[in-house]
């Protein structure tokens, strides 16, 4: 009977913790003809597919200059390009590598140097879906508030948000996330 009930309280935890990390997301930037561009599209790294998807935004015009927040000291654009295998035209003079910051909070105080040394007043944040909720957060926290974020997300592959209680890896990342956005928190609760 004990094992039982700590299984339920298990389960009822992860699904209380699975509404805190997907509930009141912020809402997506509507990516149509009435968008403004943004002064810059950062893309978070750490996630499958986020640099593709920043650099297909660029490209469409979504934003001035792509800064891409969190990259390996020594890469270069050429191999992230090689890498994804893209055969777009990229005009990188246009495009940061940011190589200093190694989690989210360092990115958003990176971008916040960025943004204040150049001006920039409004930033079109492109992450995962599991990703969001705790990335705007943070970086609504650290960044000035004259400073507009819109949102840019994808389902992450084989993550995906409707259904993650029915893959290991959608359970994993749900829990983990709850504790890495709890501990965001106390971080940057004052």
């Amino acid at each position: 009977m004990g094992f039982i009930s700590a299984l339920l309280l298990l389960l009822m935890s992860t699904l209380w913790m699975a509404s805190a990390v997907y509930s009141e997301l912020p809402a997506a930037a509507r990516l149509d003809a009435n968008f403004k561009p943004a002064d810059v599209i950062v893309c978070l790294t750490g996630g499958r597919g986020r640099i593709r998807k920043a650099l297909e935004l660029y490209e469409k015009g979504y934003g001035k200059t792509l800064y891409i927040s969190g990259t390996d000291r020594q890469v270069q654009m050429r191999e992230i390009l090689r890498e994804l295998r893209w055969m777009g035209p990229v005009d990188d003079s246009h495009i940061i590598l940011e190589n200093v910051s190694t989690n989210t909070i360092e990115n958003a105080a990176q971008v916040k140097r960025f943004v204040t040394e150049q001006g920039l007043k409004r930033i079109l944040l492109v992450t995962s879906l599991y990703h969001v909720r705790r990335s705007h957060y943070i970086f609504r926290k650290v960044l000035p508030p004259d400073v507009s974020i819109d949102v840019a997300w994808f389902e992450q592959q084989p993550f995906e948000g409707a259904v993650w209680w029915t893959h290991w890896n959608g359970i994993w990342v749900t829990v983990t996330e709850f504790f890495k956005f709890f501990y965001a928190y106390l971080r940057l609760v004052s």
